[in-house]
């Protein structure tokens, strides 16, 4: 049965022992420990001058070895570490997930210059068609409203291909999972699986863009190297929720990457100096999915309470990650923003509709369920 807010205020004082004024916020550091509660984004949202101090204290707490244009120093032990994680030969540190995604597609396609990508990815939306303007390649845009494309379709374009007049090959097969255009919603991973042996038996080769693949880990079990694995290329963010203030990885086999740095350098992606992105980067990596999907269980139990509420409207995302969408159709939002910023909790801005978007992050996990629920409850009334 449902309750309203008033109501809920009444229970959440009785059960929480612990007053909104009293929230933990115990952290690795004593900076990011003032730092609020995010209800958006994916990283820490981490200040200036918290970003300054934790790289003070990683530097204070090693014998920081600098990089030389992204050679060697930090940086190679941190490509080093990466392509462990993932269970591939070789990474390379790149100044953007954009250029990683285009110099993956570059590489895999070789002379063969049509790509299969997803309608609705990053690559073929979001990039000013860089693939197509700096490398000469042919975008091939399969599933333009869903999050997956069919091994059907694939052979349907190869079929095609195969009839023209004159020889344009497939070369490469990009996946985007999760999809930010689709809120984070996910690929169905057997078919993906299927799409992926294909490709492999027709020699075409094969990229994910894992921007967040790590975030999805948490909410699926199936780690980052399981994810790689039937993949050539992978690329995840370093910065959109390892907290980095630049950086991309790109990971994949020694044939297709050790040269990767002269490329890298021809389009201009050659930094100076990497290694305080390395730095951070690795600090928020070593053990993220465990911290991730502790705060999934309080994300999961504070929407529970949240569906209780009459004036909240919740909306999940099918087959999604770390993002749900509440309405309040009848509430001040910037009334309950104030109020819940009052109370360190950040709540991000409401679209057009007046929808707002929940992102879950490692800064949930500085309350507890029924802390935040109160809190909600409290900026209701």
């Amino acid at each position: 049965m449902a309750i309203t807010r008033r109501e809920l205020a009444k229970i959440a004082g009785v059960t929480t022992t612990i007053g909104i004024s009293g929230l933990s916020m115990a952290q690795s550091n004593s900076d990011e420990s003032e730092l609020p509660i995010r209800l958006f984004g994916d990283g820490a949202g981490l200040t200036p001058l918290a970003y300054t101090n934790l790289l003070k204290k990683l530097c204070d707490d090693a014998n920081i070895e600098p990089d030389n244009y992204l050679l060697g120093g930090e940086i190679e032990k941190f490509e080093q570490y990466c392509a462990d994680a993932l269970g591939k030969e070789m990474a390379v540190f790149i100044p953007s997930g954009t250029l990683a995604n285009q110099l993956a597609l570059r590489e895999l396609a070789g002379s063969k210059r049509r790509v299969i990508v997803p309608g609705l990815s990053h690559v073929y939306n979001d990039t000013g068609d860089a693939s197509q303007n700096l490398s000469n390649l042919n975008l091939i845009p399969l599933a333009q409203d869903r999050a997956n494309f069919t091994l059907e379709e694939v052979e349907a374009v190869l079929s095609r291909t195969a009839g023209g007049r004159v020889t344009a090959e497939v070369g490469a097969i990009l996946i985007e999972s999760p999809i930010r255009r689709l809120g984070g919603e996910m690929v169905d991973w057997e078919e993906t699986k299927r799409i992926l042996a294909f490709a492999r038996d027709h020699d075409i080769g094969t990229h994910l863009d894992g921007a967040r693949m790590f975030i999805a880990s948490a909410y699926t079990g199936i780690t980052p190297a399981e994810y790689a694995a039937p993949f050539d290329t992978v690329y995840f963010s370093l910065w959109k929720y390892f907290n980095s203030n630049v950086g991309a990885i790109l990971a994949g086999p020694r044939s297709k990457l050790e040269n990767m740095y002269h490329t890298r350098r021809m389009f201009g992606g050659n930094l100076w100096a990497g290694w305080p992105s390395a730095l951070v980067a690795r600090h928020y990596m070593e053990g993220f999915t465990d911290r991730l999907k502790n705060a999934v269980n309080v994300s999961e139990s504070f929407y529970s309470a949240l569906e209780e509420i009459t004036e909240i409207q919740l909306t999940r995302i099918p087959n999604g990650t770390n993002l749900a969408r509440i309405t309040l159709p009848d509430v001040d939002v910037t009334e309950v923003k104030r109020r819940l910023a009052a109370m360190n909790i950040m709540l991000g801005q409401p679209n057009a509709q007046g929808r707002i978007t929940l992102s879950v992050n490692e800064t949930w996990n500085r309350i507890t369920a029924e802390q935040l629920a109160e809190a909600f409850a409290r900026s209701l009334t």
